[in-house]
């Protein structure tokens, strides 16, 4: 009978840690469709690449930014970029929790500048040779 509990306690233990993951991956995903929104990047449209800064965003497993996106200096800078590091700490947190395993350790290449590209701000790369 004790066995019986033990193993009746460790599937609801594995059930609510993949629920837990569920949860997390879902509040992430609002978390960043809300700082999206917040950048205007999809909802201004962009005349001069000067209004427009750029900012890394989310973790990756070995350390370094999973992104980099474009957000509208007529915002309150302030307030999006105390979002966008919610969201990275939230993502290194979670990789704080997990073993290490399966990570992907590239790192997102860093953009060099912006330019407006059919009324999208755009991040533009370093593309000639050292």
């Amino acid at each position: 009978m004790k066995n019986l509990s033990f193993i009746v306690f460790a599937i609801c233990l594995i059930f609510a840690s993949c629920s837990n993951d569920e949860n997390s991956q879902e509040e992430d995903s609002k978390m960043y469709d809300d700082i999206i929104e917040a950048s205007l990047a999809n909802s201004q449209t962009c005349t001069n690449p000067e209004e427009w800064n750029i900012t890394g965003i989310g973790a990756k497993g070995c350390g370094g930014y999973a992104g980099y996106i474009v957000y509208s200096k007529k915002i309150n800078s302030d307030e999006f970029l105390a979002k966008v590091k919610k969201y990275t700490d939230a993502q290194k947190s979670h990789y704080d929790k997990e073993s290490g395993i399966g990570y992907e350790c590239s790192t997102a290449k860093e953009p060099t500048g912006i330019e407006c590209i059919d009324g999208k701000p755009t991040l533009t790369y370093f593309t000639g040779a050292y």
